[in-house]
């Protein structure tokens, strides 16, 4: 059984939600602008939504998470394969079952936080992950394009290109109308603390007793919101696909899809 979660911060935490609107929900800015990117935590929601479900160290992650703010309250939709616990001290959870009843033509408008990258082999073939928008950014550049209308265009054409690829949306079981809204591009830089670290090297495997290897403490990724329509080809890669998340750096955030029915004209 899979859930979805509407999660709250409690009100009487307004130190927290203080911190959590200053720290970790950066302002969105121009696809193209020349801001140094603002930094953020997401980090440490991803610790918060954790002490949501009752798992041993060193457990696979069973949700995804996306954040929003409305009205000055910040919130967050969490799908996830465990029931989370309704009796948080931080959050206020509303839990319900999460069994949608797709089918083959069903076409849906969606919202998705992604981190859009591409892999690319250096001269000794070894393969790095990039961010398609800096990738176009920088490819105007060196062509002398310096204005920002056309670097801010090229940029918002590779973030629709990695979304409608058709490798993609064959893996998806989708497709997606290319007809699509993208905001809040943004770059994040955080750094795991001392103590983070300390408390990951401890987590120990509930099953070999091995200690988890310790990653960077720099951690640097981008986000992209989409907003869009699609048409379901496969009932089945779309669903898994779903629970599983869709791109990269699900862990921050990002990888959750939203979905409603699309409203028809009726003209």
């Amino acid at each position: 059984m899979n859930y979805l979660s509407k999660v709250t911060l409690k009100p009487s935490l307004n130190a927290k939600h203080l911190f959590v609107k200053e720290q970790i929900n950066p302002e969105p800015r121009s696809l193209a602008s020349n801001d140094a990117p603002k930094t953020d935590n997401p980090y440490r929601v991803h610790q918060a939504l954790w002490q949501l479900f009752d798992l041993p160290a060193g457990s696979d992650r069973p949700f995804l998470y996306r954040e929003y703010e409305q009205g000055g309250q910040t919130f967050y939709y969490v799908l996830s394969t465990l029931k989370p616990k309704l009796d948080h001290p931080f959050f206020t959870v509303q839990a319900k079952a999460f069994n949608p009843s797709f089918f083959v033509g069903q076409r849906l408008a969606f919202e998705l936080r992604a981190n859009p990258v591409s892999s690319l082999k250096n001269a000794q073939g070894k393969s790095s992950r990039h961010d398609v928008l800096m990738l176009a950014k920088k490819s105007m550049m060196s062509q002398g394009f310096d204005d920002a209308y056309s670097i801010d265009q090229a940029m918002f054409d590779a973030g629709v290109d990695w979304i409608t690829s058709p490798e993609r949306m064959q893996a998806w079981g989708v497709i997606i109308h290319p007809n699509l809204e993208l905001s809040a591009y943004t770059q994040h830089r955080l750094r795991r603390t001392k103590q983070d670290l300390e408390q990951q090297e401890q987590a120990q495997d509930s099953m070999n007793n091995k200690p988890i290897k310790t990653k960077n403490k720099l951690i640097q990724f981008s986000s992209l919101d989409y907003a869009g329509a699609l048409e379901i080809q496969d009932v089945d890669l779309f669903h898994n696909q779903m629970i599983k998340g869709f791109g990269k750096q699900k862990a921050f955030g990002c990888g959750l899809m939203l979905v409603r029915p699309l409203r028809q004209n009726n003209s």
